[in-house]
């Protein structure tokens, strides 16, 4: 288990999860990856002024959806 931040070792570890996360990985792949709970990253990320995604993910990804041809 990890042991609790404090400092500038808070903000250290908050800069990188940031350059992470804005590189593309999701609050639940640095949470997974550290062994933190998600709520715990996410404040580490709010602590460094984060810009959050919106939620849902990246559009266009995944299978496509059967929808109604346009006339």
């Amino acid at each position: 288990m990890n042991s609790r931040l404090e400092g500038a070792d808070r903000t250290k570890t908050a800069l990188k999860m940031q350059g992470r996360y804005y590189a593309g990985s999701s609050i639940r792949n640095l949470a997974d990856s550290t062994g933190w709970s998600y709520g715990t990253v996410r404040n580490l990320l709010i602590s460094v002024d984060t810009e959050f995604r919106k939620r849902g993910g990246v559009k266009g990804v995944g299978p496509k959806r059967n929808r109604p041809q346009k006339p």
